[in-house]
């Protein structure tokens, strides 16, 4: 990364520094500092409030402007919190990792890999989800987990080791489908995320919230396609410091339709809604989700 432009590298030096400030402190108390710095940047950044405002109007029309208002202020405040509890957990060993877990539904996963088709773990950017590869590699064994590389590399390549420091692995969403299928054939742990808004070449329009959204029908085709069962999975603060997984009855896909992964896309969105209006707080709501 010889050639990275020197903003890259300008920001991964502030980076490494808060890092290196975090792990100063105590683990709650740099949850603490992570709810002041996600305050901070609710007053410091107009623009994310503005696309937060207008998320939450099209995905809460019945709520008041006040109870909106709150729900984005809350949110600041715990992704700041969240982000700042991930490279705090980054001091913990295997050992004192897992003694700060607490795990709910984790039959639900095993039943799953019973039927010897591999798994298919259908996350959210939803509370804290980067605790989850290293939650299933410390209780179940190894992960692959697919996603978007950061555009700055140095970032990109810090979050990999984060995610892989209990043997996951990671995959560049971009030219994965391949080794996703090998993945499953292999009857590995397959993790996604089905939030976000994709290109229109890569997506089709599927109802969340009301509302058509661009989602990708890649983990909907795979399950049809493997007949791999869809976990859902979700990761929370807890406190003390601790982390709550909650696993869900899988999806079944014996059912799946032909229709380009539609109707269990929407069927999987559906319970990342019902997810999402538990906790409207915790879901990142600071990007164009509706945006064509």
């Amino acid at each position: 990364m010889k050639d990275a432009p020197l903003r890259h590298r300008a920001e991964f030096a502030l980076f490494l520094a808060a890092k290196g400030a975090v792990r100063s402190l105590p683990h709650s108390a740099a949850r603490r500092l992570g709810r002041a710095l996600g305050a901070l940047a609710w007053a410091v950044d107009p623009r994310r409030r503005a696309i937060g405002r207008e998320n939450l109007a099209c995905a809460f029309p019945e709520r008041t402007p006040a109870e909106r208002e709150r729900i984005l202020r809350a949110c600041f405040a715990h992704f700041g919190s969240a982000f700042v509890d991930l490279l705090s957990a980054a001091r913990f060993d295997l050992v004192g990792f897992c003694r700060r877990l607490t795990l709910t539904g984790w039959e639900h996963l095993l039943a799953a890999e019973e039927r010897g088709r591999g798994v298919l773990l259908m996350g959210a950017h939803l509370g804290t989800w980067e605790i989850l590869p290293g939650a299933i590699s410390a209780f179940r064994g190894p992960m692959t987990l697919v996603g978007r590389r950061a555009d700055n590399p140095f970032f990109a390549d810090e979050v990999d080791r984060l995610r892989s420091r209990f043997g996951s692995t990671t995959l560049d969403k971009r030219g994965a489908v391949r080794d996703m299928f090998r993945t499953l054939a292999a009857r590995g742990r397959l993790g996604t995320f089905i939030d976000q808004r994709v290109r229109p070449e890569e997506g089709i329009d599927v109802p969340f919230f009301g509302r058509p959204a661009l989602t990708s029908p890649v983990l909907a085709r795979l399950a049809a396609r493997t007949g791999a069962p869809i976990v859902p999975i979700f990761g929370y603060l807890a406190p003390g410091g601790r982390w709550r997984i909650e696993l869900l009855p899988p999806l079944e896909v014996a059912d799946a339709q032909d229709d380009g992964g539609f109707a269990l896309t929407h069927r999987a969105l559906q319970v990342v809604e019902g997810e999402i209006r538990r906790a409207p707080e915790q879901w990142l709501w600071l990007h164009r989700r509706w945006r064509h």
